[in-house]
């Protein structure tokens, strides 16, 4: 298996002018990787040749691109356009070499084959022998899509992303990969239902006793003796949300409490709650309770 400082080279070629990038921990033994590749002009060199390894990326188009191609073990594949959201996914086993005739702008998403086995095996289903993808043509991936999507928030504003939600958007995304691509279910057998009382009463409490650093399910499934993803399975499934949105929930009723009870100023109290500034309060506030943090606070103290 390749380590990950050689998936940073590769995407440091593949985007000169920096690749963002966020990098799941402990979620699984072989972390899963988000990054944004992009160039803004044409480049008709190949790639270098990708260390061989066991793991998949798969690349959702940001935008328009093409003339593309790929060389995997040697063979030759292109495509003449690659639309706006299109997915393409590739085996990293192969001896990869990419090469894009034109500006492009695209998600990757490196997942380890270590990761997508431990999917499996802790949901009780067999290993998959090989991804089954049309790997050179065409698709539309709609919720890969939305993943992708999704994960850009984290690229572009890390300080106001928990690791909460990048571990929500991973387990998501290799879930739907095994479903998808490798020819198994993903749901999870009866034995992985909700949370016993005292696991979900305990992942609240360490919640709650975070509001203001990071907290990642790794952790919260450790307090409660699972694993990850069976962790946030049954978090959903007691709550009816995923640890993420529980979190900032708590966190915003959190401000309301100091916004009634205390003079602490709107920057003090975004510090407090956990949020990166008082920016970052008052657009969370707004999309939760409808209002800002100020006028919410002047209506109700009169």
């Amino acid at each position: 298996m390749r380590n990950d400082r050689c998936e940073q080279k590769v995407c440091e070629h593949l985007a000169p002018s920096g690749a963002p990038t966020q990098i799941t921990s402990g979620l699984t033994r072989a972390p899963i990787r988000f990054s944004r590749l992009r160039q803004d002009w044409p480049d008709t060199r190949p790639s270098k040749r990708e260390p061989r390894e066991d793991a998949y990326a798969v690349h959702i188009s940001l935008r328009a691109a093409g003339p593309c191609e790929t060389w995997m073990n040697g063979r030759k594949f292109g495509s003449d356009t690659i639309p706006n959201g299109a997915t393409t996914l590739l085996t990293l086993d192969s001896g990869l070499i990419t090469c894009c005739h034109s500006a492009y702008d695209f998600m990757r998403i490196h997942i380890p084959r270590l990761a997508i086995d431990e999917l499996a095996d802790d949901a009780g289903l067999p290993r998959p022998s090989h991804l089954r993808a049309p790997f050179f043509k065409v698709a539309f991936d709609s919720i890969l899509f939305q993943f992708a999507t999704a994960a850009l928030t984290a690229l572009e504003q890390p300080a106001e992303v928990s690791s909460l939600f990048l571990d929500h958007i991973a387990l998501a995304t290799l879930a739907h990969v095994h479903r998808s691509y490798l020819g198994s279910s993903t749901e999870a057998p009866e034995r992985h239902g909700g949370l016993a009382p005292w696991q979900e009463r305990r992942a609240k409490e360490a919640m709650s006793a975070s509001l203001d650093k990071d907290i990642s399910i790794a952790q919260l499934a450790s307090e409660c003796g699972l694993s990850c993803s069976h962790f946030a399975r049954g978090f959903r499934k007691a709550t009816g949300r995923p640890p993420h949105r529980w979190l900032l929930e708590r966190r915003v009723e959190t401000a309301q409490g100091l916004l009634l009870n205390s003079p602490m100023s709107l920057r003090e109290i975004a510090k407090t709650c956990g949020f990166s500034d008082q920016s970052h309060l008052t657009r969370a506030f707004a999309r939760m309770v409808g209002t800002s943090p100020g006028a919410w606070r002047r209506t109700r103290r009169g």
